[in-house]
């Protein structure tokens, strides 16, 4: 065995074992956390700016909205469903938290009995004790309150003079489910007493409920971390030499982008710059509600002619049809191409030269900043001289001594020092990019540092012991 291979295995063997560390120490590792919600939508009709009223325009916006509020009706056609936001892990570990203090809460002791005038003051002594007992166990952090929502328990027949016995020991939530057995009327259906958690994510229903947290593991983006995380790994694996790893995760790579551009390209361009424009209704209708249907363009047929005689190119016969439209877009995107260079850059490049030498700066007051006019002049001197001496590097009609001579190396300085600066900072570039994959691996997948504090609650360094 050579020593690279040997390097190799090292630095294998031990990135496994610090991935092994990190899976069964602290709060893992790799993991993305959601906090689930409702989402909901209302279809209103909202004129149009500049009519009378009369001309209005049906969309969807969010219920809470202004547009809602002012145009919804109670037979507005609604839409809602589970929205999943992405939090940082440090809010699903004060959840948890939360959580087990909560636990601890519940179990605290209560009095003997309970009778009707009494109740008022038990609730109180059993709130300050459970608000207690969850502060000590956090520690400061989010505290539990207690919710007894009394519009419910007397809803359901619950009366305040009814005795609820509870032997001496009892915790909170023996006591509490007493409460709500006294006070039902119906063998089925139990009053709603509800424990909240001051961040409102945690909600506790008592009884026959334990803590559930809106907040969760999400496996499908968990998964995907992880995949990302892989396949960056493999792509690092062609420093060492070609293997089908690197050719797996190449090919995969290049598949998933096309795909998704062309899903990108369907939706966000075809769909309601094309089908929008021609079968408006249909569009807005089917696939988005929120496109404004301003009637039928016609014009859009020539785009359309255009992309269908550009897919013959697949057609076994007729590919020539295809050329039309190829030589259509090369002709244009090159004449706008061509535009957008004169205009950012040789005319540009005409108009920064012939900018007077000398360059004034003003300060607010108005007087004369000597410093930065000395400096700006210096810039615009360097940038004539530069541009003269490239050009006369360039003009071949007179051979290159003498003064001419002299002049075209400077040209050749300050064309190595441009491109110089070019390479340098495409690689400043690349290396960024590398040092956002490197933040990646171990920020988001192997939780070793933590730059953007996701995960106070628990160091960073403390996770690997």
């Amino acid at each position: 065995m050579n020593r690279q291979k040997l390097t190799i295995i090292v630095i294998i063997g031990i990135f496994l074992l610090l991935l092994g560390i990190r899976a069964f120490s602290g709060h893992g590792l790799g993991r993305i956390y959601v906090e689930r919600g409702s989402a909901s939508f209302v279809k209103v009709d909202v004129p149009r700016l500049g009519s009378d009223g009369s001309d209005v325009q049906s969309t969807w916006v969010p219920s809470t909205s202004d547009e809602a509020v002012d145009f919804a009706a109670p037979t507005s056609e609604r839409i809602e469903w589970t929205a999943v936001t992405p939090v940082p892990p440090r809010v699903y570990f004060e959840a948890n938290l939360s959580d087990e203090a909560l636990e601890a809460a519940l179990s605290s002791p209560v009095p003997n009995g309970i009778a009707g005038s009494r109740l008022d003051a038990a609730l109180a002594e059993w709130q300050s004790k459970i608000l207690a007992v969850a502060g000590a166990s956090l520690e400061g952090r989010a505290t539990p309150m207690v919710v007894v929502d009394w519009s419910a328990l007397r809803t359901a027949g619950y009366q305040r003079d009814t005795v609820i016995g509870r032997q001496a020991g009892g915790d909170f939530r023996e006591t509490l489910d007493a409460v709500l057995k006294a006070g039902r009327t119906d063998a089925i259906v139990d009053p709603a007493t509800t424990v909240v958690v001051s961040d409102g994510r945690l909600v506790v229903t008592t009884p026959g409920q334990t803590p559930t947290s809106s907040i969760g593991l999400s496996w499908p983006r968990t998964i995907g971390l992880w995949l990302a995380a892989i396949f960056t790994l493999a792509i690092f694996s062609f420093l060492y030499k070609d293997n089908p790893l690197y050719k797996l995760a190449e090919s995969t790579v290049v598949g998933v982008s096309a795909g998704y551009w062309m899903v990108i390209g369907l939706w966000d361009m075809i769909v309601p710059n094309l089908f929008g424009k021609l079968l408006p209704g249909f569009v807005q209708g089917n696939l988005i509600p929120g496109l404004a249907a301003d009637g039928t363009n016609w014009a859009y047929l020539v785009p359309l002619i255009f992309g269908l005689l550009l897919l013959m190119r697949l057609a076994p016969k007729g590919q020539f049809f295809s050329l039309w439209t190829l030589a259509f877009i090369v002709g244009t995107t090159a004449a706008l191409r061509m535009v957008a260079y004169i205009e950012g850059d040789f005319l540009s490049q005409i108009n920064a030269t012939v900018t007077p030498l000398y360059q004034q700066v003003v300060n607010a007051d108005g007087t004369v900043n000597g410093y930065s006019s000395f400096w700006a002049s210096v810039r615009q001197i360097t940038l004539v001289v530069g541009v003269l001496a490239c050009l006369t590097y360039f003009f071949f009609s007179v051979e290159h001594k003498g003064a001419v001579g002299k002049v075209a190396r400077l040209g050749i300085w300050f064309l190595m020092i441009t491109f110089g600066a070019a390479f340098g900072f495409t690689v400043m570039g690349r290396i960024a990019l590398l040092a956002a994959r490197f933040e990646f691996l171990f920020d988001d997948w192997l939780w070793i540092i933590d730059p953007m504090n996701q995960r106070t609650v628990a160091a960073a360094a403390g996770l690997l012991f």
